[in-house]
């Protein structure tokens, strides 16, 4: 297309049907019958003529207040309304009584009206894209495409049609059905494997188009859990896609490494050993011994064959990573799960400078359902908890914890928190506990003895809270942590048992 036809296109006049309006609104007018049959369809917003808006809000609010919508008492309603413009209530109300051609074709006329409406809103879209793109220097060419993928698809879902209703009888056939697919597949699980048995038996796996929000204080694990999760998922026959906004994808593939080998992630980034001390006279470390390297290496094996797709673009929006997710279930191996580590280092997609942190939050968790529901898998979203539990005697996160994190609280179908007690008794324990006023020699020993052996204790042991669950009870569940590979083990697992096994390496085993 030539520069003039673009120039052409933008100053188009906007799509409207002004006709469909005034037919639609006088049925409505005439016969109330014509408001039921088109309630599901239009909106007030979707009238390209102002006045012709009011009118239908008016008409919704009469009819659900069970008063007969009709010129009479509506026209109380706009009499001196600044959207009338030069037109009194008498001609605009006479002119859509005219306009009226029956009610049999009233879904026919607001189908119109809603087509129209959608069609101005991708008008504007590309008319906006077109706007930044002749805009020198303020947009990038990828956060250009970005805006035009989230405004694409937040109008991809306007287009949806509306669900029907469902029997109590048809959705409780349906259950029932879902239940036997279930116990077919042999596993006892609704949906995909956490890879983790004890989170499997509290949830009955990952189900679809459910949202599952994993947080966590810094330090606890979270991003740990989050990957341990995508990498167990896969080995166990899910296609999983991990978006990680903090680490780099040799990053993450050191740790698993480092777990599989059973190494210190230090020692994988740096080839150095640190399962022992340094040389003392120079201060240096050993390289890694041929075994500790072939260990490295079958861990690259293990991986072989697991489709699991790490994605480490740095704030990118819903919009990219639904193009990037849309891709992979178009493959062969297709997409059963998405992990997002984590929300607050998403970018909502939107130039607005006043967004506050909250309605950023909000915004991208409202997407995120969004694409769980477009999808049909589970996604879960990593989240970073405030200060709160910090300042309380007993550290175990709460659900007030999230309250910094937008909606994201209300949007999730499961709520579950990361703990390990060990790392706070340790932090006090190194603190050194202070001795209370008048307070005896033995008895603060014995207070310290006590914390030493709690700190013991606890080392290892990891909590999963389920905070809320649509789906099932809340409880925990008790995890093993490998501190120096941070690496998470379900509670019965030896911390030398392989990270993670696919079902052939199980049946060889």
């Amino acid at each position: 297309m030539s520069d003039e036809g673009l120039f052409t296109n933008a100053f188009r006049a906007l799509p409207e049907n002004v006709a469909a309006e005034q037919s639609l609104l006088g049925a409505i007018l005439t016969n109330n019958k014509a408001f039921q049959l088109v309630d599901d369809i239009c909106e007030p917003e979707h009238f390209a003529v102002p006045i012709h808006g009011r009118i239908f809000e008016v008409c919704r609010k009469l009819v659900h207040q069970n008063v007969e919508a009709s010129p009479i008492t509506v026209r109380p309603h706009i009499d001196g309304d600044v959207l009338l413009g030069r037109q009194s209530s008498g001609e605009v109300l006479g002119a859509l009584l005219r306009a009226m051609v029956g009610i049999i074709n009233a879904r026919d006329y607001a189908a119109a009206v809603r087509d129209a409406w959608l069609r101005r809103r991708l008008f504007r879209a590309c008319s906006e894209t077109l706007d930044l793109c002749c805009r020198p220097g303020d947009a990038s060419a990828s956060d250009i495409v970005d805006g035009l993928e989230s405004s694409l698809l937040a109008l991809a879902r306007g287009m949806a049609e509306e669900m029907p209703t469902v029997s109590l009888e048809a959705s409780i056939e349906a259950a029932r059905l879902n239940a036997l697919e279930a116990s077919a597949r042999g596993t006892g699980l609704a949906g995909a494997s956490w890879g983790y048995r004890a989170l499997d038996r509290m949830t009955g796996g990952l189900l679809p188009t459910a949202i599952y929000v994993l947080g966590a204080r810094p330090a606890m694990g979270k991003t740990s859990l989050g990957f341990g999760i995508a990498t167990r998922s896969a080995a166990a026959g899910s296609s999983v896609l991990f978006w990680s906004g903090e680490m780099k994808a040799e990053q993450l593939g050191a740790r698993a490494g480092a777990a599989w080998a059973n190494l210190s992630t230090q020692s994988v980034f740096t080839g150095r050993r640190y399962d022992i001390p340094e040389d003392v006279e120079t201060g240096e470390r050993e390289p890694l011994s041929d075994w500790q390297w072939r260990d490295l290496e079958a861990g690259e094996r293990a991986a072989a064959g697991l489709s699991l797709e790490i994605d480490s673009q740095p704030a990118i929006t819903v919009a990219r990573l639904r193009s990037r997710a849309r891709r992979m279930a178009r493959s062969r191996k297709g997409l059963d799960l998405i992990v997002v580590d984590y929300i607050s280092l998403m970018s909502s997609g939107s130039e607005r400078a006043d967004m506050s942190p909250y309605e950023r939050i909000t915004l991208v968790s409202r997407q995120i359902k969004q694409l769980a529901l477009e999808l049909q898998i589970p996604i879960i979203v990593l989240a970073q908890l405030n200060r709160e539990n910090e300042r309380r005697e007993d550290k175990r996160p709460q659900l007030a914890d999230l309250r910094d994190s937008g909606a994201v609280e209300q949007d999730a179908d499961v709520v579950l928190f990361l703990h390990r007690e060990h790392y706070y008794l340790k932090k006090m324990a190194d603190g050194g506990l202070a001795r209370k006023e008048k307070e005896a020699a033995e008895d603060y020993a014995n207070r310290c003895s006590a914390m030493a052996q709690r700190v013991s204790m606890s080392e290892g042991r990891a909590d999963v809270i389920f905070a809320k669950n649509r789906q099932g009870p809340t409880g925990t569940c008790p995890l093993r942590f490998t501190d120096h590979t941070t690496w998470f083990r379900d509670a019965h697992e030896d911390e030398l048992s392989p990270a993670w096994l696919r079902p052939d390496m199980m049946e060889a085993a």
